[in-house]
């Protein structure tokens, strides 16, 4: 009997942090829609739920960052992409938005570092940007 309730307990934790994988990338999805809508304060609303209900979800913190960035916060944007960075290091479009942000904010030597780390990811179609960096 103690060996079935082991096992019960091991298979519900397992199911459970499924469970919230796949309801925090669902969430994401929803609020890509809302982005698509132009309903940009329930888009964010959306993201923070998914990044509060799984924080080990980089999309989460990306998409944040996304909207920090729509907003012209680059300092705050940055933020949310380097937590995105964080839990994925080969995070190509976090790269690219990031630098980005640096590129808004005067700081060429970041933006080019994390331009460059964005190609080598697999981001495609930064010649125009990395000529800015030579």
């Amino acid at each position: 009997m103690r060996y079935f309730f082991t096992l019960f307990a091991i298979v519900f934790l397992l199911t459970s942090c499924n469970n919230k994988e796949d309801r925090s990338s669902k969430l994401i999805r929803d609020g890509i829609q809302k982005l698509y809508a132009a309903e940009f304060e329930e888009a964010m609303e959306i993201f923070q739920k998914s990044a509060k209900l799984n924080p080990e979800n980089p999309e989460a913190w990306f998409y944040i960052g996304a909207m920090y960035q729509n907003k012209q916060d680059f300092n705050t944007a940055i933020e949310y992409y380097s937590k995105a960075i964080d839990l994925k290091n080969d995070y190509a479009d976090a790269y690219y938005n990031r630098g980005q942000c640096w590129f808004y904010l005067g700081d060429r030597n970041n933006s080019c570092d994390d331009w460059l780390l964005a190609e080598n990811y697999g981001r495609e179609n930064l010649n125009e940007l990395l000529d800015k960096c030579n």
